[in-house]
């Protein structure tokens, strides 16, 4: 059996296939996974408990189609500081129309992934997030189509350590 390490946990085929097989519809049954990986049901209780315990399952969750719940316009602000992340944190946390906010490396100190109903809404955001304390200036990329929107994808995985492998 064929075994990598993940972090300080490692992970087997079944590890995997579980994995994938939850992120293409995680309300699935025990016994439907336990028949895909050829284990009791008990066995893949346990294995995923184990996920989760060592923190490769973060949460069971949905996926919700925003445009359908009237959150029509996704966008990615770049935003400039003269503060630190950290001491901006609580501020842009109490924004729920900030989806994820990603300290990066290059001109901007922020990215943040945005929804709003209408481009009436972003505009709101934006004007909202300059009049925060260190916020010096925002860079806003609206979305017009998603063309790839998936899970983590297991191959890649494997690719990224065949690439870092000498002589490949």
């Amino acid at each position: 059996m064929r075994v990598r390490e993940v972090g300080f946990m490692e992970l087997d085929r079944k590890d995997f296939a579980l994995l994938e097989a939850l992120q293409e519809n995680a309300s699935q049954r025990l016994e439907d996974l336990a028949r895909l990986v050829n284990l009791a049901p008990s066995s893949v209780h346990d294995r995923l408990r184990r996920l989760e315990r060592g923190g490769i399952i973060k949460n069971w969750t949905v996926k919700l189609d925003a445009p359908k719940l009237g959150l029509g316009v996704l966008a990615f602000i770049g935003v400039t500081t003269s503060r630190s992340c950290s001491e901006l944190s609580e501020a842009l946390d109490s924004i729920p129309a900030i989806e994820e906010s990603h300290s990066v490396a290059g001109e901007r100190c922020l990215l943040l992934k945005v929804r709003s109903a209408d481009t009436a809404g972003l505009l709101a955001l934006i004007e909202k997030l300059r009049q925060i304390p260190g916020i010096d200036r925002t860079e806003t990329t609206v979305v017009l189509q998603t063309q790839i929107d998936r899970p983590i994808s297991f191959k890649a995985i494997g690719a990224t350590k065949q690439e870092r492998q000498p002589g490949s």
